[in-house]
């Protein structure tokens, strides 16, 4: 099995793993208890076995644990930026990355909320109810009421206020704490890695909270913008920003706003 090619143009959760990190056992039974729910509904949910040292297929078996298994899963890790073990990635239909656990790890469970919204976010009227949802309401619902979208702000406000945000850089500047996420040839891929930087920072649900987004290629860099608010009372640049160079993937800002 090779990914994404068995993907099948399905949404897919990917969780990195070797047998030796406890925080990937926690969280295999909350991720196999979201398989079975998602499975008919056309959720691929794999493990992908990173850094082993052991025997994961012996593993998964004593811990009850039937997910699908990809051995000597490194280059799949490589291939998303995976830094760490216990990592949770969900990959729409066109292998973009949606969602992604960051830097400081949540409990397993609040993780398997978190993945569960970014499914039902991508199935829309096939997306299923979250457990423990008291008032029975359907998930689209339940999600619309979490995670309010604002309205889009004109790219006529937007394009003057880039400008100026732009000539702030200062020459060479960069974040050394993120990596180089390689060429970003289109602005659908920016926006990828801009939520996956928000996400690491400031968490799932406040990134989701932050759309619609926008990007704009400008003198080699892609600004990736959210709004942050909507309506009359949306302020320019007061939502999340990032700056990404087009040709190596180097953050030069990816932050919220004031910077």
């Amino acid at each position: 099995m090779e990914f994404p090619q068995a993907a099948n143009g399905k949404p897919t959760v990917l969780l990195f793993w070797p047998s030796w990190c406890p925080y990937s056992r926690a969280l295999q039974p909350h991720l196999q208890s979201l398989w079975q729910d998602y499975q008919g509904v056309g959720v691929n949910v794999w493990t992908v076995n990173i850094d082993e040292s052991g025997d994961p297929v012996a593993a998964l078996k004593q811990r009850n644990i039937t997910l699908p298994l990809l051995l000597e899963g490194n280059k799949v890790a490589d291939q998303y930026g995976v830094r760490r073990t216990g990592t949770v990635k969900v990959i729409d239909g066109s292998n973009s990355v949606v969602y992604s656990t960051g830097e400081s790890a949540a409990s397993p469970a609040e993780i398997a909320r978190q993945v569960r919204m970014a499914l039902n976010a991508l199935l829309g009227s096939r997306a299923l109810a979250l457990p423990g949802d008291p008032s029975g309401a359907t998930a689209p619902t339940a999600l619309a009421e979490q995670v309010r979208q604002p309205e889009p702000i004109p790219q006529s406000e937007w394009e003057p206020w880039i400008d100026r945000y732009l000539a702030t850089l200062k020459p060479g500047e960069w974040v050394s704490d993120i990596a180089l996420k390689g060429a970003v040839p289109n602005g659908k891929h920016a926006i990828t890695v801009a939520r996956e930087i928000w996400s690491a920072r400031y968490g799932h649900e406040e990134t989701l909270g932050q759309a619609p987004y926008r990007s704009y290629r400008v003198n080699g860099h892609w600004v990736v913008l959210a709004s942050g608010t909507s309506g009359a009372t949306a302020k320019l640049g007061e939502g999340f920003v990032a700056v990404i160079e087009v040709d190596t993937g180097r953050v030069a800002r990816g932050a919220r706003r004031p910077y």
